[in-house]
């Protein structure tokens, strides 16, 4: 398996609940693995975009219990980390009620750093050993593990820390007709095949299991609404995440997969739709990181769902001008958090990508002159990455509305 192919690989991944929380608790559960006693302290460092998305987020099988400190307990009690994303999908009332005993004891601490990638470092101390774990630049990057002071593990280079920064730095992958022949690569490989299968089947489930949320008819957009909102309320569903995201996978995966059923286009065709969707969202996150400061299902998925609609409909010359019609809609939709409410950012994304190219096909694409647009795809990015610095200004705003409520 060459590269590129294992880099779309590695962005998908299936998750019990929001990635953020089970990142957490993935971190804790190594942690306490290797202490194996009874903790005295445990302090959490982390980045200001996890803590942000882990704050309101629904955890399975939890009821109400939801932030940093619960996903770190429960983490902690379960010591499974081999889990990893899926790790909640072990919680039950015992390990519940074992997290409450241990948080009255009161040995958490947190310190919010203030990162462009993130980070979650938790250390442990009991009364014969230390232990540290380090989740650096994607979800389940384990950066750094050390047990009373034996390095156990140093991947924190340059390069691995970056990982999740740099999707391709060939061109053309930012070419909309060099993308089927990306694609033909990309199904050739019976891996991918079997993931991408798989996380189709995962996502339409939960489409069909956010029904009970929907009050009106199940257009796609809807569905989309109703499997973000029950993921982001605590249900017990698996996901297929993609680049860093369960909404990025729901909201890029389920719009195509359901274009290619309803027109019947069969299984090859749904897959390699789906496939470029996934390009697509994985080389935008490489642009913004995987906890940015933006809505990835918006900025991302929603880019994803245009490319794999148009790929299916053969028409990804319309991409450049569907993409900005579609962004300058969209465009400056800030991060607040991983919640409920996110059902209705990816909502807005699947409605507002259907509408892009519908204009588009009829001959309405806005002037890559206004605004932040530029004549290209590539361009509009870049452009839309130079905001970057600007919009991370929001988070620490964010974060004391969160702790002020």
């Amino acid at each position: 398996m060459d590269a590129f192919t294992q880099k779309i690989l590695n962005s998908l991944e299936v998750t019990s609940g929001c990635t953020e929380p089970a990142a957490i608790a993935f971190c804790a559960s190594l942690v306490a693995k290797h202490l194996g006693e009874d903790p005295k302290t445990i302090h959490l460092k982390i980045d200001q975009r996890t803590y942000k998305n882990a704050f309101g987020a629904g955890i399975p099988n939890a009821g109400d219990l939801r932030g940093c400190e619960w996903a770190l307990l429960f983490g902690f009690i379960m010591r499974c980390p081999e889990k990893r994303l899926s790790i909640y999908s072990g919680l039950n009332t015992s390990t519940i009620n074992s997290a409450r005993e241990l948080r009255k004891r009161d040995l958490i601490t947190t310190e919010l750093l203030d990162l462009d990638s993130l980070l979650i470092d938790i250390t442990a101390t009991g009364t014969h050993h230390t232990v540290e774990a380090a989740i650096q630049a994607s979800h389940t990057h384990v950066a750094r593990l050390i047990v009373d002071e034996q390095v156990l593990i140093d991947d924190t280079r340059p390069e691995a820390t970056a990982q999740s920064k740099t999707c391709d730095d060939d061109i053309s992958i930012y070419l909309p007709d060099k993308w089927p022949d990306m694609v033909e690569k990309l199904f050739a490989d019976e891996t991918l095949r079997s993931v991408v299968r798989e996380g189709i089947d995962y996502n339409m489930a939960a489409a069909e299991h956010g029904r009970k949320y929907i009050q009106g008819g199940g257009d796609v957009d809807e569905l989309v609404m109703g499997a973000i909102y029950a993921r982001m309320n605590g249900d017990s569903i698996p996901v297929m995440s993609c680049a860093g995201s369960g909404n990025k996978g729901l909201t890029g995966m389920i719009p195509v997969a359901s274009y290619a059923r309803n027109n019947q286009l069969g299984e090859v065709m749904e897959l390699k739709g789906v496939m470029v969707s996934v390009l697509l969202t994985v080389l935008i996150t490489s642009r913004f990181g995987e906890v940015s400061s933006v809505c990835g299902a918006q900025y991302a998925a929603g880019a994803g769902i245009i490319g794999g609609l148009l790929y299916l409909k053969n028409r990804l010359d319309l991409f450049s001008g569907a993409y900005n019609n579609f962004i300058s809609a969209i465009g400056g939709g800030f991060c607040d958090g991983a919640k409920g409410s996110c059902s209705m950012r990816g909502n807005v994304a699947v409605s507002t990508a259907l509408t892009s190219i519908n204009h588009a096909e009829n001959g309405f694409i806005v002037s890559g002159r206004d605004g932040f647009l530029g004549d290209t795809f590539k361009e509009t990015l870049d452009h839309l990455a130079q905001y970057n610095p600007i919009v991370a200004r929001f988070e620490r705003e964010t974060i004391d509305i969160l702790r002020n409520k």
